[in-house]
């Protein structure tokens, strides 16, 4: 999904904008399981709005290619229905151990 920013540039003394981005795996597994190979068109582009309007910008579109490929060696599975409500009865199980404990080594009332 396209994610269009803008940032303020106090000044244009520098002739190079550097800007980074990442890729989170989460994403990719997510919205395209089933596919082998991708492949991402990076595009940026340079716009000043100058009240004077003597600024001119050469190069001011930038677009680059960027390949994905899925690792056939990793693994996406999901968590198993009944490992969730095990857990909560494993937690509440110590819980009540906890409590069984603490009530047990309590100090006797005087």
């Amino acid at each position: 999904r396209c994610r269009p920013f803008r940032c303020p540039l106090p000044s244009l003394e520098r002739s190079e904008l550097r800007a980074r981005g990442r890729l989170w795996n989460g994403t990719f597994l997510e919205e395209f399981l089933d596919v082998q190979n991708l492949e991402l068109i990076v595009r940026a582009e340079v716009s000043v709005s100058s009240p004077r309007g003597n600024v001119v910008i050469r190069d001011a579109v930038a677009q680059m290619s960027v390949s994905l490929h899925l690792d056939p060696g990793v693994a996406v599975t999901a968590v198993p229905w009944w490992v969730l409500p095990l857990a909560v009865l494993l937690g509440l199980l110590l819980l009540a151990l906890l409590v069984l404990g603490l009530w047990k080594v309590r100090d006797p009332p005087p």
